[in-house]
């Protein structure tokens, strides 16, 4: 007992000693009496593009079950309708079956056709010829052939199911969180499915590429293999190209479970708008309507960049 009062005693000493006027060690440390200088900082910075702002609060008339509308270029959605709703995307599957094509095969790729398989909407393709997988591509997008999508998948190392998991991978990777794929083509399948708001990220993506772009603008024209002896006349299932200004693609879908599905790009005024349509009963009188309400119903004013003048650093006396 007698040597905790002794170590207790001396601990109150001590702290008493190091606590004392003059003998503090807070009192060693020195602080500045004047505030920070500034360093002024010449900062170049890319403006903001334009935000929009809507004018009067009514929605767009739109019979389908699941719509988006988004500014390409600040990425605002203005305007969406069970967006995350998980539906059947039909051919809109073929734009992740490009993008696995283009990324993983190659658009100079050369392949061989496999055994055909014909179901639906098709371009035609024989069995033993020789395709480059760009010119393919115009098949798979512009005529969305669901031909010439087996043929790709098939023609994957590993086969079908191999490009199916690239595809599935290649989802995950860019966010699409609610989407699953079982099939290159779109046919129906209670396990195939994606939202909206996934295919948005994908056509925030693909729309990087300038060969996609060059691709899904294509109204008509001729595709032929590496020996030029067959050759096969492709037309659009956009219906709107060349007839709704402003548009300049993507893609088309439908089954009789999905309904009729269509994903625009829509550019015009130096404004860029993207409309995706799934589960409609008129995807092209959607897509105008959705489209003219945006393009009405929204102002864009211009955001002036941050100004980094001045950054804050300490001054030693």
């Amino acid at each position: 007992m007698k040597k905790i009062e002794v170590k207790l005693a001396f601990l109150s000493i001590f702290f008493v000693f190091c606590f004392l006027p003059g003998n503090s060690p807070l009192e060693l440390i020195k602080f500045s009496k004047t505030p920070s200088s500034l360093i002024k900082v010449n900062a170049s910075l890319p403006p903001l593009p334009p935000q929009p702002k809507k004018k009067i609060d009514f929605p767009p008339q739109i019979t389908a079950e699941s719509a988006l509308l988004q500014d390409f270029d600040s990425g605002q959605v203005l305007f969406a309708k069970n967006e995350e709703k998980k539906l059947s995307p039909a051919s809109l599957t073929k734009i992740m079956t490009a993008v696995v094509a283009l990324e993983e095969m190659g658009k100079e790729k050369i392949i061989i056709l496999p055994k055909m398989e014909y179901y639906g909407q098709i371009v035609g393709l024989r069995e033993g010829e020789s395709w480059r997988v760009k010119d393919l591509l115009y098949g798979l997008l512009v005529m969305s052939g669901n031909d010439v999508a087996y043929a790709l998948a098939n023609s994957y190392p590993g086969g079908r199911e191999a490009f199916v998991n690239q595809m599935n991978q290649k989802a995950t990777a860019l966010g699409m969180v609610s989407s699953h794929f079982v099939n290159p083509c779109g046919r129906y399948h209670l396990q195939h499915y994606s939202t909206a708001d996934d295919l948005s990220r994908l056509i925030f993506y693909v729309w990087q590429n300038d060969f996609f772009k060059e691709i899904v603008k294509t109204n008509q024209g001729n595709i032929c293999d590496v020996t030029g002896n067959a050759c096969y006349q492709i037309y659009s299932t956009n219906e709107l190209l060349g007839v709704f200004p402003g548009i300049l693609g993507i893609k088309t879908g439908w089954t009789p479970e999905a309904g009729e599905c269509f994903i625009s790009f829509w550019e015009k005024n130096h404004r860029h708008l993207i409309s995706i349509i799934l589960n409609s009963e008129n995807r092209f009188l959607d897509t105008q309507n959705l489209l003219a309400w945006g393009a009405v119903n929204f102002n864009y004013q211009s955001i002036k960049s941050i100004d980094f003048l001045s950054l804050f650093r300490l001054e030693s006396n």
